[in-house]
């Protein structure tokens, strides 16, 4: 207990003043010391108890309890009454290094100044932890500050009686009289570190002797303070199991409770799922040695007991582990497939054993649907199975999730839904239950409304009767005819022609030849005149596609490229009458036709005299007359290429008989004499001075001798 509390704060109070009066008349003074009377003109008499609260207790008091708690309050006021008829001047405080003016302003004396200048740090003795919300009366019992101890013990009684000696600060600290952490450290260093409950339990847990000071000779080992729990143990009863009584064994010191234990079961019977959380005594009963590991031995009962299905009449398996596992006993799992060969899917996965096997029978049972649901394929109505002739394979329609709704899928018969078919309930088709050798055309279904049809009339017109060709499943109107799918797609201005416009004698029969209904275009057309120029009526085949198309009758644009003559070059150009004057019958294809004048003109070289063939096509071209295509050095001699290119201007000038082109001269254009050449060509056999020997050696103009034609 603390001293600061033994004494009443009236009596501290009391003793106070009577050491204030000891040392002189209790009357303040001045800041300097000086003993100068402060108020001289005040009536002693009156203001006695006032002046001796106003100056040296109540700010001494203020000045230690920064706190300013209730009980300094109560203090101030009890210092009051005593002080009655004092006059002295002198500190209360005892020799202080510190100026009043530390602690006091001259405002007021009661009140102290804020923040204080006394820094109690300064004393010596730092203030940490529970010191700095302490009292300042607890400690300062005497109003001389300095008549006070800085030792723990001067304030603290120890309870120990000295027998960890007089520095309490090897266990605690200012911030609490029981330092945890410290206690941990000292009984570490005593060799029993405090872990998991006992660093959280009170030291008279272990230490409990008569007197709480005696912390010597307690055991360190568990079973000197758990023997107790150890002897009354049942879950398992450690006592009859012959249990070893060291603790550690199974319990660990740093666990939190008791009951968490490192104990682990023998690998014989590794505990898993609700085997972890069983008592120990729910399969230990009366012994822990020489337990059977089998299922059976501990759940026998509950295999005699099921009765869905029922084990025991149904001779299953005592290995329970087939269907049960360790997590739970209910929601067993039985291998249907592996065991009858019918596995359990959907519904079927979730219903009772006993919903299939009636009467405990699991032989000989069905494993098609109509088996087991042959009562609900009678009683449905809505399609009537039995009046339809379903067939009795229930998945064609139903699966196992549910038996309602079903799915029939129309899509797998010989006539699939589509359009407003789908959304058609099935008696508006299959009328008094009729399912079966239905037709599949059109017009079984919708003859009423082929013969109701006006716009066009669909019988008198002996429209045919595949209504697919005008109609989709979708909707009856409107009709869409596809006249591409006929002998006559419309192309062109047919497709904005009225029906009526080419059916208007009906719609069969109707001619699909051009001329049945444009005779009087055909008529009527001058440029040029087909009447006249005899026409072929077969318009398809000549003329009509070929000048005129479905978008205009005209203007007609005639494509030549069709014919036997089609046209290039200046061709493009002409005017139809520049080659058909005559007509657009019999009209020849051959050049010379057109260009007999041109071919007897010609001069350079004549055509006619020397007898030039008159295939035209053979040397000219139909883009310009005059540029031939005839190639002279290729065939005969390099004229346009080597020394002879530019050294010639008419063909006149080596061709010196107009009227046969094979004859030509050599020796004309040179500069040659016989003399010279006779001279340069000693020893050259077969050497002559001719034109056709010169050729012979020299074929491609080139002065460079070469053998001579008729030698190679």
């Amino acid at each position: 207990m603390k001293r600061g509390l033994k004494l009443s704060a009236w009596r501290r109070a009391q003793r106070a003043w009577r050491m204030a009066q000891s040392r002189g008349t209790g009357r303040p003074t001045t800041a300097s010391g000086a003993g100068k009377k402060i108020g001289a003109d005040i009536s002693l008499t009156l203001h006695r108890p006032l002046y001796a609260v106003h100056f040296a207790p109540r700010a001494l008091l203020h000045a230690l309890c920064p706190m300013r708690s209730a009980l300094c309050a109560l203090l101030l006021l009890a210092l009051a009454a005593p002080v009655f008829g004092q006059t002295g001047t002198q500190s209360p405080h005892g020799a202080l290094k510190w100026d009043c003016q530390s602690c006091h302003g001259t405002e007021s004396w009661k009140k102290l100044r804020r923040p204080l200048a006394f820094k109690h740090a300064d004393t010596g003795f730092l203030l940490l932890g529970a010191h700095q919300f302490t009292n300042c009366v607890s400690c300062h019992q005497s109003l001389k500050f300095a008549e006070v101890g800085s030792a723990c013990a001067d304030c603290h009684t120890d309870v120990h009686r000295g027998q960890f000696g007089l520095n309490c600060q090897n266990c605690h600290t200012a911030d609490s009289w029981s330092n945890q952490q410290e206690i941990l450290q000292l009984h570490a260093a005593r060799g029993f570190p405090l872990t998991g409950v006992h660093a959280v339990a009170d030291c008279q847990a272990c230490h409990r002797t008569d007197q709480f000071n005696e912390f010597s000779g307690t055991p360190m080992d568990c079973s000197g303070c758990h023997l107790t729990d150890y002897t009354l143990a049942i879950n398992p009863d450690h006592a009859k199991a012959g249990f070893s009584i060291d603790c550690e064994s199974c319990h660990r010191p740093v666990a939190l409770k008791w009951e968490n234990t490192t104990f682990q079961h023998t690998a014989a019977f590794e505990l898993r799922g609700a085997h972890r959380r069983v008592e120990c005594n729910s399969c230990h009963a009366n012994t822990y040695f020489g337990t059977s590991p089998e299922c059976y031995s501990c759940h026998s009962g509950d295999f005699q007991q099921t009765t869905n299905p029922p084990h025991v009449q149904l001779g299953f398996s005592q290995e329970c582990t087939v269907c049960h596992n360790e997590e739970r006993w209910e929601g067993a799992f039985f291998d249907h497939v592996q065991t009858s060969g019918f596995e359990l899917r959907g519904v079927h996965a979730t219903l009772s054993c006993n919903d299939c096997h009636v009467n405990n029978q699991f032989t000989g049972l069905p494993r098609d649907c109509f088996g087991c649901h042959q009562s609900d394929y009678t009683a449905v109505t809505d399609p009537n199975h039995v009046l339809g002739q379903f067939p009795t394979d229930c998945l064609v329609c139903h699966n196992e999730t549910a038996w309602q709704p079903a799915v029939f899928d129309h899509n797998l018969t010989a006539f699939p839904l589509t359009g407003a078919h789908q959304i058609l309930v099935c008696e508006s088709c299959h009328q008094n239950g009729q399912y079966t050798a239905l037709p599949t055309d059109c017009f079984s279904c919708h003859e009423s409304d082929y013969n109701a049809v006006t716009d066009p009339n669909h019988v008198q017109n002996n429209f045919s009767h595949d209504c697919l060709m005008c109609h989709n499943t979708t909707a009856f109107t409107p009709a869409t005819f596809d006249h591409s799918l006929t002998q006559f797609p419309l192309t062109g201005a047919h497709l904005t022609l009225q029906c009526l416009d080419c059916h208007s004698a009906g719609y069969s029969g109707t001619p699909t030849d051009c001329f049945s209904c444009h005779e009087s275009d055909y008529n009527a057309v001058t440029d040029p005149n087909h009447v006249q120029n005899n026409f072929s009526h077969d318009c398809t085949l000549c003329h009509c596609t070929l000048c005129h198309n479905t978008t205009a009758f005209s203007p007609a644009t005639f494509d030549h490229s069709l014919t036997q003559f089609p046209l290039t070059g200046a061709h493009l150009t002409l005017q139809c009458l520049d080659c058909h004057s005559a007509g657009y019958s019999g009209t020849p294809t051959e050049c010379l036709a057109c260009h007999q004048d041109d071919y007897n003109s010609a001069n350079d070289p004549n055509h006619l005299a020397a007898g030039f063939p008159t295939t035209c096509q053979d040397c000219h071209n139909t883009s310009n007359w005059n540029q031939t295509t005839w190639n002279h050095d290729a065939l005969y001699f390099p004229i346009y290429s080597g020394k002879h290119q530019g050294e010639w201007d008419v063909c006149a000038d080596c061709h010196v008989n107009p009227t046969n082109f094979a004859v030509f001269e050599c020796i004309f254009c040179h500069e040659h004499n016989q003399q010279e050449m006779d001279e340069k060509h000693q020893g050259v056999s077969g050497y002559v001075y001719q034109s056709a020997a010169c050729y012979d050696c020299h074929p491609n103009g080139e002065e460079k001798l070469k053998m001579p034609r008729k030698w190679r």
